[in-house]
């Protein structure tokens, strides 16, 4: 690295960052993990409050490792997935940049690689404890019973391995987050389960921001709808991201493949997303995967994508009446979902889900629009999934579902929150939280 890069960004007022990253010059890229886009929209959105805010990334290489400049921020690709003492390079870098003392961990699991890899991001942060790191923690999942994702991870809900594994999961939270100032999630009912284990000064609920910048004009809607054989007479049903068992892929195809009409109107689901980047190689997934296809591929009202670039992702979100959430297990918060917020579109979500409804910003949206949380939620079956869209196709509980998605989009937005984790990163705790739909 060249010196005058380091002494550039090598100062007090620094920011160091470990987290996947998107590609050059893109946000939601294909081949890393979800967490990348969620990184360089709030390192986007703190800056947008402090633009003199120097930015370390130390992330993961994409083939080879690179260093450079992009957006005034300073991407390090120096340590790779599936390869736990590779973590060392991440030491080496944090050690060339003595001066900077903030320093915010991303944390989801797999997003690292394998068990072993994802393990080492303990060690790591008591390393950089020692180097004398002022450390934020970004927790992205919460989850301490690993028999609620079985089928998301090849296990078996009731094998005594998985108790083993649950007892471990705890343990590591804590380990993980002891040498930590703050810890930040996504949700109020994840500051509550991880409270549990860690010390409940250190825990704050930031919701996962919303992008506004994700607009664009490449595409007009009308091209899009013509694109996936969407007719005047139809409502759209998307279902956006990674085809993955705990998102209940395979459930909304079930459930939605044998419904033709609802109040008039042809249901179409469009399925937008591809393998899973964390999962694609494993056995189980791909033996779940060719279900998927199978199921899909014999209905006529189901249309698959793959994945989506991101200059179709607002086509796509556009072409849409309403965006489902058919999650079997609330863990992390969802990224597809601050993107239906981005567009403002209605969205529905599973029971499974509810603890997402608890938050105030949601609950006052709701209030806002006129809406009740059983209009937004379905159990996880067929006939309730079928009832919920065919109460938001009503025009009148549409436009409402508009409203309140518009409304929580404003408060949840990227550049609003970015202010949030800079006050909270710089010791400044006068975190104010203000509806930003009632200004």
């Amino acid at each position: 690295m060249k010196n005058k890069l380091i002494n550039k960004y090598n100062n007090s007022n620094s920011l160091l960052v470990v987290a996947s990253y998107p590609r050059k010059k893109q946000t939601y890229s294909k081949g890393v993990c979800a967490v990348s886009s969620f990184t360089k929209n709030t390192l986007e959105g703190i800056k947008a409050h402090n633009p003199d805010k120097k930015v370390i990334i130390l992330t993961m290489t994409l083939g080879k490792p690179e260093v450079y400049e992009e957006d005034g921020m300073l991407v390090v690709r120096c340590f790779e997935r599936n390869k736990p003492f590779t973590f060392v390079n991440i030491v080496k870098n944090a050690l060339i940049f003595n001066k900077v003392k903030e320093t915010v961990i991303e944390f989801e699991f797999a997003s690292y690689g394998n068990t072993i890899a994802t393990s080492m991001i303990a060690p790591l942060t008591w390393a950089l404890r020692f180097m004398g790191k002022d450390i934020t923690m970004v927790v992205h999942q919460v989850l301490f019973d690993l028999s609620k994702i079985a089928g998301h991870i090849g296990v078996s809900s009731k094998n005594s391995k998985t108790y083993i594994l649950n007892f471990g999961l705890k343990w590591f939270y804590k380990v993980l987050t002891l040498p930590t100032r703050n810890i930040v999630v996504t949700e109020d009912e994840f500051k509550q389960r991880l409270e549990s284990v860690t010390a409940k000064g250190k825990v704050t609920a930031i919701p996962h921001g919303v992008d506004f910048n994700i607009h664009n004009n490449e595409y007009k809607k009308r091209q899009m709808e013509k694109k996936l054989g969407i007719t005047k007479n139809d409502f759209v049903v998307l279902y956006f991201g990674y085809l993955t068992w705990y998102k209940g892929v395979d459930f909304v195809i079930d459930a939605l493949s044998k419904v033709s009409t609802l109040n008039n109107k042809n249901i179409k689901l469009v399925i937008a997303g591809g393998p899973s980047f964390t999962q694609e190689k494993k056995a189980h997934y791909q033996k779940f995967l060719n279900r998927v296809y199978k199921k899909a591929g014999k209905s006529k009202n189901i249309i698959m994508t793959g994945f989506v670039d991101e200059k179709d992702i607002t086509p796509i979100y556009n072409a849409s009446d309403l965006v489902v959430f058919p999650y079997r297990t609330f863990m992390s918060s969802s990224g597809p979902l601050s993107l239906a917020l981005s567009h403002s579109k209605p969205f529905i979500v599973s029971e499974k889900l509810a603890g997402f409804l608890n938050s105030k910003d949601v609950s006052e949206s709701l209030d806002y629009a006129g809406l009740k949380p059983s209009d937004v939620t379905f159990d996880l079956n067929a006939q309730s999934l079928i009832n919920t869209i065919e109460n938001v196709s009503k025009a009148q509980t549409h436009k409402k579902m508009v409203k309140f998605s518009k409304a929580l989009g404003l408060e949840r937005s990227f550049d609003h929150l970015g202010l949030i984790y800079e006050r909270l990163i710089t010791k400044n705790l006068a975190l104010v939280f203000k509806p930003a739909f009632s200004a």
